[in-house]
């Protein structure tokens, strides 16, 4: 895929996801009718699946991505290359 599709993907799933949060704020509303709650909940539905899947696949691709050239996981480590934990035993992020 070449990164303007990316890009694109990238928007629509954030378009879709904007969206969606839209039509929940209109669920919320209790001056809209039934049949107009029906549809927004219908399409919200849609959008959710959809943002779903976009991301299993992004999921999926990160996985691959850290995978190495035997088959095994890449191991993680802190990016500042000191202990994982702080004082008090919590894991540092």
């Amino acid at each position: 895929m070449a990164p303007s599709d990316k890009k694109k993907n990238a928007e629509r799933f954030e378009d879709q996801l904007e969206r969606l949060e839209e039509i929940v704020a209109s669920l919320e509303d209790e001056t809209v009718g039934l049949e107009e709650a029906l549809d927004l909940f219908e399409n919200g539905m849609k959008l959710a699946k959809s943002c779903r899947a976009r991301l299993g696949e992004v999921e999926n691709r990160v996985r691959q991505l850290l995978e190495t050239e035997d088959g095994e996981e890449a191991a993680t480590a802190p990016l500042d290359g000191g202990d994982e934990n702080d004082a008090d035993g919590e894991p540092v992020w």
